[in-house]
């Protein structure tokens, strides 16, 4: 095996494992509520407080990161992962679940991050666009595993084994990690800049695209949070909704041909427009119809967004780190408030009208500012 395709593997098992950390949660949400009798707003924070740990100390992550490498902070990491999800396995109430959700974010510190990273690395100016596609299947596929295999294993034995799973999985990536990767020489004349300097001097384009990327997945991982407990709020089994449910990202497995088309144009502003504004009216016409073909059209939609964020990061700032922190940063602060919102929203109003109208309005929203991202090939 070629180093590229070794180091692509590493990277995309990082982006599996922290996404099935990340999405092992809805499918199970309602067997946590049944059994522990927590509200939709608890069930929320479940997944978002996994976020706070990357919310507030993922910068000086991806800082990290620039100046010392990768290998010796993905192992701490991963050892974070393995803790938590142990943790996760020997909760008996859910103030343990919270803490064991925390450990695990303390893992994804890092692992939000170094993924992109590594990548950056192997293929900046040879094929970016289509590696970056490729890997953006990562999340679709733990989806994917989540909803269709996570949860019929719950539903038929006990709601975390599915954990145990995960466990197996991420010992697995301990040990390639270890064996396996090699780490690729730093440049200390670029490394060695100040945390708060390299804060200030860092392009304000990154920034703005972080604002799109918080806005976007606001909108997206809500609905795919709730969305189970929606189609069973209309009747649908546990098992069922999960799977229509998980519809949302079949559409993702097409983000390799994003990729090319990446590598092939200038307008990623219009690529990013394109795909917010049809996906926020999709949602809208799910809660309407109900159709399991509107679910994959809407993620169909979905999948113009994420490669092209990842894609325009190293043409804005050549500190991958650092920049991939930035985007982790909005991501994390979404996921950590904004199911929370959707959550207390359902509660509130005893509907999820109002929780589809405000994830519809966030898409949207990272549209518009995606329209005005101009972009020069530019390094700072």
């Amino acid at each position: 095996m070629s180093r590229k395709a070794l180091y692509f593997s590493i990277s995309y098992f990082i982006s599996l494992i922290l996404s099935l950390n990340f999405q092992i949660i809805p499918p199970l949400i309602p067997h946590i509520i049944r059994e522990w009798g927590i509200t939709r707003s608890q069930a929320g924070l479940i997944t978002g407080i996994t976020s706070l740990p990357p919310l507030f100390l993922g910068l000086f992550g991806g800082y990290f990161l620039d100046r010392f490498g990768n290998k010796r902070p993905v192992i701490i990491a991963t050892m974070f992962y393995l803790l938590g999800e142990i943790l996760f396995l020997l909760a008996n109430k859910f103030t343990f679940l919270l803490l064991s959700r925390v450990v695990i974010g303390f893992g994804g510190i890092i692992f939000a991050i170094v993924g992109l990273r590594i990548l950056a690395e192997e293929f900046q100016g040879e094929n970016y666009g289509k590696s970056v596609g490729f890997w953006s299947t990562g999340l679709p596929l733990a989806v994917l595993i989540s909803f269709n295999i996570f949860s019929p294993i719950a539903t038929r034995y006990h709601w975390k084994i599915p954990m145990y799973i995960v466990l197996v999985l991420t010992t697995l990536l301990f040990i390639l990690i270890i064996l396996f990767y090699k780490e690729k020489p730093q440049k200390t004349e670029d490394n060695s800049i100040e945390f708060i300097k390299s804060i200030r001097e860092i392009s304000p384009k990154v920034w703005y695209l972080g604002a799109i990327w918080f806005l976007f997945n606001a909108g997206s991982l809500s609905f795919l949070t709730f969305a189970p407990d929606y189609f069973i709020s209309r009747g649908l089994s546990p098992t069922y909704a999960s799977s229509v449910s998980s519809l949302y990202i079949t559409g993702s497995f097409l983000s390799p041909v994003i990729g090319y088309l990446l590598d092939k144009t200038n307008r990623h502003n219009l690529i990013l427009f394109t795909g917010a504004v049809l996906l926020s009216f999709s949602l809208i016409l799910v809660y309407f119809s109900n159709l399991p073909i509107i679910i994959v059209i809407a993620g169909i939609f979905s999948v113009l967004i994420p490669p092209s964020v990842f894609y325009l990061l190293p043409k804005i700032t050549n500190r991958y780190g650092l920049g991939y922190a930035i985007l982790s940063f909005f991501f994390n602060l979404s996921t950590v408030f904004v199911p929370y919102l959707i959550g207390y929203s359902r509660d509130a109003s005893g509907t999820y009208l109002t929780s589809f109208l405000l994830m519809s309005t966030f898409i949207f929203l990272s549209g518009l500012l995606g329209i005005n991202l101009k972009l020069k090939e530019e390094m700072n």
